[in-house]
């Protein structure tokens, strides 16, 4: 018996593409809905603080959570998340007081602005995906991580 896929997990999947699972894509499934993929307003990358799990709309925080969004390692400050813009609008909000911004605390003015930016980043490729690289230093025995979005995940709105 296999478990439905529910959320943003209908549509994207984490293709890993190393043995430890810390190299991986976050990319449309293959029978994810050609409707679903061209919805330019939908899909969005976005950068957020480790430390939140949340970014702000309208003075809302809006928690992403395996529904709502794939994000990528914990293991670094600044994250990477991609968002169902759908999922997050239909997500409980709760409010926001800005002395608790952090330095990757992502705000925005409404969800116009995010549909814009998904906009924005489609146009620029298409449905949005990024890849998570993994890189392993065997002289100091750290692992640190970078990101290749599709497109930058904070592009300036017109």
């Amino acid at each position: 018996m296999t478990e439905e896929l529910t959320g943003i997990q209908k549509y994207y999947t984490r293709t890993l593409q190393n043995e430890h699972g810390n190299t991986y894509y976050i990319e449309p499934r293959e029978n994810c809905p050609l409707n679903v993929l061209n919805d330019k307003s939908r899909f969005v990358i976005l950068t957020f603080d480790r430390d939140d799990g949340y970014i702000v709309i309208d003075n809302k925080r809006y928690y992403l959570n395996k529904f709502n969004s794939m994000r990528a390692t914990d293991k670094v400050n600044r994250r990477v998340a991609l968002v169902d813009l759908k999922e997050l609008k239909k997500s409980k909000s709760y409010d926001y007081e800005n002395k608790f911004k952090r330095h990757y605390t992502s705000c925005f003015k409404d969800f116009d602005e995010l549909e814009k930016l998904a906009k924005n980043q489609w146009l620029t490729n298409g449905a949005p995906y990024f890849k998570q690289v993994a890189k392993y230093n065997n002289e100091t025995k750290q692992c640190t991580y970078y990101y290749e979005p599709s497109c930058d995940p904070r592009v300036e709105i017109a």
